[in-house]
């Protein structure tokens, strides 16, 4: 017979608390990133306070001049607005000597290209919108073609290079007659059957395709860009001083996170409820996440750097293959750990700016027995293929053969794989005529 019956057991179970999941989320940010999210969490939260560091001033060499660092002006930072392609384009048509329903339906064009410069609009919807007739049109479109930039106004990629070539005084012989003939012919070139599709040698047909490479496919795409420039900000830097590694991390842009101590006392004194109490506890967790992503990356970024003593020094081609579990064994903790802190990290060095991860490295083994990373193993591949002869250019299995010969042991597949990975063309391909 069944029956009901309460049973009490006894479990081990881990689970994530919120603060620890908030704490995970904090170290995978990145400096800008974290500057973002510092911001939101001070905005919904009146007991955060961010701070901005002020710069101090240094003394000039020259003088008694004292000068500001990072002082910011946002009137002198600020850059006068860049001319649109249509306004480019217009300011060369209104100088043109042509008739006013050419140089009207030009302007129309102009405003109908994209911002590479090719237009995308068919001329009977223009001769619609305008009232003309086809041959108007097209005479505005000759018009539109013949200003500068070369290619501007064409409707596919072949126009555009044609447009380019006829402009061009000094065009290699049969590059027009090469495009004509089809750009699926030209990827993946091969100058001997070029050469007797049209007729001619295959060092003509090799100069006429290099002078093609050299063509520009989108003429327009600097006028008029509003793209900002990307600027990466390091969370760390790291420097040799007297054979001594230093390493400073950056704070979080010129913030500075703080409580605000006048909302803290009022809290304790008055007692004002517990959503008030709440707060007090997010904001202190947040502080908490801060300054422990603070901690861990100097760890992290301390044992990658000793683990990657010779980079300093000697440069790329001395780094040495390094995994995650070598890092979390050196600073006791877990590799998903460490994977989170070195995720998105930006590290400034004396030999550029690198990311964190780009110190993890897989190994390639040596004659010597030693291994080095395959970083420097691509690096001395591209060494080779630059230096190779134009007309003879190595296979996959002699440039494994060569790499052979300087104590690197390495299978033509991963000579294949790492060629494609550095976007290296195969030796059939890379063969010049000329």
């Amino acid at each position: 017979m069944l029956g009901v019956q309460l049973v009490q057991e006894q479990r081990l179970r881990l689970s994530i608390t919120p603060e620890i999941k908030q704490s995970l989320h904090v170290l995978t940010l990145s400096g800008q990133e974290l500057i973002r999210y510092l911001q939101d969490a001070a905005a919904e939260n009146p007991l955060l306070e961010l701070q901005e560091i002020p710069f101090s001033p240094y003394r000039s060499a020259r003088g008694n001049e004292q000068l500001w660092h990072g002082a910011y002006d946002p009137l002198l930072q600020a850059r006068s607005a860049e001319p649109t392609l249509e306004q480019v384009l217009a300011s060369q048509i209104r100088i043109v000597i042509a008739p006013e329903e050419q140089k009207r339906a030009a302007v129309y064009l102009a405003g109908c290209l994209n911002g590479n410069g090719y237009l995308k609009i068919e001329l009977t919807e223009v001769q619609s919108d305008l009232g003309m007739s086809m041959n108007e049109v097209t005479a505005g479109l000759k018009l539109l073609q013949s200003l500068e930039p070369a290619g501007v106004g064409a409707r596919n990629l072949q126009e555009c290079l044609l447009l380019q070539i006829q402009r061009d005084a000094s065009a290699v012989p049969h590059a027009a007659q090469m495009v004509q003939a089809g750009l699926e012919a030209l990827v993946p070139f091969h100058p001997g059957r070029m050469a007797g599709r049209l007729g001619i040698t295959a060092q003509a047909a090799q100069r006429a395709y290099d002078y093609i490479t050299q063509l520009d496919p989108k003429p327009c795409r600097s006028i008029g860009s509003d793209e900002s420039p990307h600027y990466v900000v390091p969370d760390a830097a790291v420097e040799l001083v007297n054979g001594e590694t230093v390493l400073s991390l950056y704070t979080a842009g010129n913030l500075r996170l703080s409580m605000n101590e006048a909302c803290s006392s009022w809290i304790r004194e008055a007692s004002p409820g517990e959503r008030w109490v709440h707060r007090a506890a997010e904001a202190r967790a947040i502080l908490r996440s801060v300054q422990l992503r603070r901690r861990t990356l100097l760890r992290v970024i301390t044992a990658v750097m000793d683990e990657q003593k010779r980079f300093l020094s000697e440069g790329p081609d001395a780094l040495v293959p390094l995994n995650l579990a070598v890092i979390a064994g050196r600073i006791d903790m877990h590799e998903s750990t460490v994977s989170r802190a070195v995720n998105g990290k930006t590290i400034r060095t004396p030999h550029g700016m690198y990311t964190l991860k780009a110190f993890f490295d897989t190994g390639v083994k040596t004659l010597s027995g030693h291994e080095t990373s395959s970083s420097a193993v691509k690096r001395r591949l591209k060494e080779i293929i630059r230096s190779e002869s134009v007309r003879r250019p190595y296979s996959d299995s002699q440039l494994a053969a060569v790499l052979a010969e300087e104590g690197i042991v390495i299978s033509r597949r991963t000579v294949a794989k790492y060629r494609d990975e550095l976007r290296i063309l195969p030796s059939l391909e890379r063969k010049r005529w000329v």
